[in-house]
């Protein structure tokens, strides 16, 4: 399949975690959030999981660094349990929304609006993951940074719809919450490989910045 070339872009505490159980999730230092932006600004597309925009009502644009464009913003939600007032479609720039038939054909109300708001609303027929990389390349998305959550990772790593993870490690334990890829877990010997391609102490002095590639 043609897809675009996928990075996972995170950051996460010493014990793996996105977010403490009560959903705590500031983690990141100026520092970290300006390479945060910069990416953002090199992708085509940022791509987050429905309970990321539900919680964390993100812009998903970039602001901290100069940049000629934004990217387009794709959510992935399979319920569509989606507020229409949230910032990602109520500012440019374009935003894409990937669900399954059924559930816009429940919600053909939200589908309505939202488009109504120059939202892209694609509905599949089966929603998986192969599909939305698909679609977006066959739109000219060739690079795709996502931003969570931990079961869209999940779900991207067991496909293996990946190609890099970069990670920022603060120095934080939270002993339990989400994980950075939230799912049922390999069995160990299935378990992928990444190589680490290059890791710096960040400029705060306290985080450390790393960079990974999915092998084979």
């Amino acid at each position: 399949m043609s897809r675009p070339y996928v990075i996972v872009f995170s950051t996460v505490t010493l014990d793996g975690r996105l977010a403490s159980k009560e959903g705590y999730s500031r983690l990141s230092c100026e520092f970290d959030k300006v390479r945060q932006h910069r990416l953002r600004s090199e992708v085509d597309a940022v791509m987050v999981g429905g309970g990321t925009v539900r919680k964390d009502d993100p812009l998903l644009t970039v602001r901290l660094v100069k940049a000629e464009r934004n990217p387009t913003r794709v959510i992935v939600s399979g319920s569509l349990d989606l507020s229409p007032d949230l910032r990602v479609f109520v500012t440019p720039p374009p935003t894409i929304v990937y669900s399954d038939s059924r559930a816009c054909e429940a919600k053909r109300g939200l589908v309505e609006t939202l488009r109504a708001k120059g939202v892209e609303v694609v509905c599949l027929e089966g929603l998986t993951l192969t599909k939305v990389m698909e679609d977006l390349y066959s739109r000219g998305v060739r690079k795709v940074m996502v931003e969570g959550g931990g079961r869209l990772i999940w779900s991207l790593i067991k496909e293996g719809l990946y190609d890099e993870i970069r990670l920022t490690f603060s120095p934080t334990v939270f002993g339990s919450g989400v994980s950075l890829a939230e799912g049922e877990g390999f069995r160990g010997p299935e378990a992928p490989k990444l190589r680490l391609m290059e890791f710096a102490l960040c400029e705060c002095g306290r985080e450390i910045h790393a960079v990974y590639k999915r092998e084979g």
